[in-house]
């Protein structure tokens, strides 16, 4: 293969991952009504930020994602240098992020997450001409595990910069970092099951959505909620989360009226499981990139054939 079709192809298929990337952020701002979020009918508990924000900064990253992953493709370093060098293109996310919704703060943990993922699938490409769940996962590993958990180990020794390293400081929770180095088992074995489920038994997309969200919400140290409130109130929309899913969850007739009113509760409380929403985002990137969302016309999405 000469230099210039090698290049095309990594081009083609960071531009892919990017743009599932893109789409993730979307789909997820699009699900709706999602309590205490923001969506197109709602800023939920936010004052500072739309839905226009949100397509503003998830335009903004869409090339950022599409270079992690053609660092990912092109570069043969080793998986923790990988590491290494995203983050330094995250920063540089980051900032474009900033600059397109005036300062705020709407995708500085996707960039993180949708980052890693992002590059693990060049990667993965790179070496095995596909990418499954299980491949995904283990470049993952092999990219963070021990620069995180040195990270981790760190953080109570030195002033707390994030909500996330103050959350560690002040409730012992390891927030997006442990998730990532967990293997991010919120998404791999809550999330993706119940998108699973939801496809099987053929329910409506948006419920999938709000079921996936539910599912997270009812076990997950939201870390959004614990730096806005308090553990009691993470404990209760833990337990709010719960009972919801009992009583038939997104795929119950009066689902949408509950969580309007929800909604409404929320708002008032100050209440917003943004990590819940980012680990929905996530789960919602890796279904696409690993062919498990039918598209329009009911075929299974194969983006990702292997490459001899």
């Amino acid at each position: 293969m000469g230099k210039n079709q090698a290049v095309e192809k990594a081009e083609y298929f960071a531009e892919s991952i990017g743009r599932m990337a893109y789409q993730a952020l979307l789909e997820e701002v699009y699900t709706v009504p999602k309590p205490g979020l923001v969506d197109p009918y709602s800023c939920g508990a936010h004052t500072d930020m739309d839905v226009q924000t949100f397509e503003r900064s998830a335009e903004a990253l869409y090339p950022w994602f599409v270079r992690m992953a053609y660092q990912g493709y092109q570069l043969t370093c080793t998986p923790e240098d990988l590491f290494r060098e995203i983050r330094k293109t995250g920063m540089l996310a980051e900032e474009a992020m900033y600059r397109a919704t005036g300062h705020v703060n709407t995708h500085k943990g996707m960039i993180f997450t949708l980052g890693i993922f992002s590059a693990a699938a060049g990667r993965c490409i790179q070496e095995d001409g596909t990418v499954t769940l299980q491949s995904i996962l283990r470049m993952e590993q092999k990219m963070t595990a021990r620069i995180l958990r040195a990270e981790i180990e760190m953080l109570g020794k030195e002033p707390a910069k994030s909500n996330g390293e103050k959350n560690l400081v002040q409730y012992g929770t390891t927030g997006i970092r442990g998730e990532a180095l967990a293997g991010y088992p919120s998404v791999f074995h809550i999330a993706l099951p119940v998108l699973e489920d939801g496809l099987l038994r053929g329910m409506e997309w948006n419920r999938i959505k709000l079921q996936i969200l539910f599912a997270v919400m009812s076990r997950v140290q939201d870390s959004n909620i614990l730096s806005r409130k308090n553990p009691s109130v993470l404990y209760q929309v833990q337990m709010e989360a719960m009972q919801f899913l009992e009583e038939g969850g997104a795929y119950s007739e009066d689902a949408l009226d509950k969580l309007i009113r929800m909604d409404a509760d929320y708002i008032k409380r100050g209440i917003s499981a943004g990590g819940c929403a980012d680990l929905l985002a996530t789960s919602l990137f890796l279904a696409m990139l690993c062919n498990k969302i039918p598209n329009e016309n009911g075929a299974i999405l194969n983006l990702f054939p292997v490459v001899k």
